[in-house]
């Protein structure tokens, strides 16, 4: 969670400048030392609060795909520092959240451990978020770590990979948070351990040229919203898949190990437009899948590279988050992306300087 009240939300999860805010709402966060003090939870992919989604569940097999809302009321922003450059950098925070899913495994008390660097204030400005999380019910528990983004134009977006424990062992559960509290939640639970993307990253190839969808949406024209050094994204990508290994399971399951994946990136800043290859796996199970890989982004002006994991359910919607590191032209930087949706995909995203953050 992008500087979420109780705990990090990545990917999909969460807490950082909507943290700031919501603390200033009346979150009660320990006051930090003087600086830019954010209040509020991980805010949302949009500038406004959306109606929160009513609570769900929907299962493919042993797989359930859960939506809901978080809500975080205390925060305890930890110290904080600026540098010479204003960027403030807050530690040891520490958000407690309510969850809220239409699957009682995943409902309860979220505590997170968070920390923050912001770009600006909390009402103008940007920032990154990254740190661990607990997540407990009367039947058990789930510890996870988390990361994302936040900026005052659209709010949190948070990613958090989580591992049951207790009454859960045996199962993982990806958690995306965005918008404004209610945070709205989506995720999946699944048998087995999150997904750890490694391995070499592929050369860069050729990628299919973007088609547009049957409803008409184009890709966004090139201007992009910054605050300061921070650059905010979005953009349209369009993949194609090919190659690798396929097992089939019991039951109609399925498994893929490293397809070769081409798409084609086009975004409000050049710099993450392009061509990127990667090395892709999915186990698809019931419906519902897992996915995770390596890719590298390239362009004239320099390259990404980046690991990927998500989910996607029977209806095409998917969400995976990438954390990428800029090498040649983009030395020195990282970029956070989100792809969501179906058929030609959207993605939201943020440029920062430095490198991707390690919970």
């Amino acid at each position: 969670m992008v500087g979420r009240d109780v705990g990090p939300r990545l990917l999909a999860g969460f807490a950082s400048m909507t943290l700031l805010a919501a603390c200033a709402a009346g979150a009660s966060p320990t006051p930090p030392p003087a600086s830019p003090t954010p209040t509020s939870k991980p805010s949302a992919v949009v500038a406004t609060p959306t109606p929160a989604p009513t609570p769900g569940a929907v299962s493919y097999g042993p797989v359930t795909v859960v939506t809901g809302t978080g809500t975080c009321p205390t925060a305890d922003l930890g110290s904080a520092t600026t540098d010479a450059d204003g960027v403030t950098h807050y530690r040891g925070g520490i958000f407690r959240c309510t969850m809220t899913t239409g699957d009682p495994r995943v409902s309860g008390t979220e505590t997170a451990p968070w920390n923050m660097d912001l770009w600006g204030t909390a009402d103008d400005g940007a920032l990154v978020q990254w740190g661990t999380s607990r997540l407990e019910n009367d039947e058990g528990a789930w510890e996870g770590t988390g990361s994302g983004v936040y900026s005052s134009d659209r709010g949190d977006i948070i990613a958090f990979w989580y591992k049951g424990t207790g009454g859960y062992a045996g199962l993982s559960y990806f958690e995306l948070w965005t918008g404004q509290e209610p945070w709205t939640i989506q995720g999946q639970i699944i048998p087995g351990d999150p997904p750890n993307p490694t391995g070499a990253l592929p050369v860069a190839g050729a990628a299919p040229a973007p088609t547009a969808p049957a409803d008409g949406t184009t890709a966004p024209t090139p201007t992009a919203i910054a605050y300061g050094p921070v650059s905010v994204v979005t953009g349209m990508e369009s993949c194609s898949a090919a190659g690798g290994t396929a097992k089939l399971g019991p039951n109609g399951t399925s498994f893929y190990r490293d397809e070769v994946i081409r798409c084609t990136d086009t975004a409000n800043d050049p710099r993450v437009s392009g061509r990127w290859t990667g090395t892709w796996n999915e186990d698809n199970l019931n419906g519902a899948i897992v996915q995770w890989g390596v890719g590298r982004l390239t362009n004239a002006g320099g390259a990404w590279e980046g690991r990927s994991a998500g989910i996607r359910w029977g209806d095409g919607e998917i969400q995976f988050a990438t954390w990428w590191t800029g090498t040649g032209g983009y030395a020195g930087l990282a970029y956070f992306q989100v792809s969501t949706g179906t058929e030609l995909e959207p993605f939201h995203g943020q440029i920062f300087p430095g490198t991707p953050p390690t919970p």
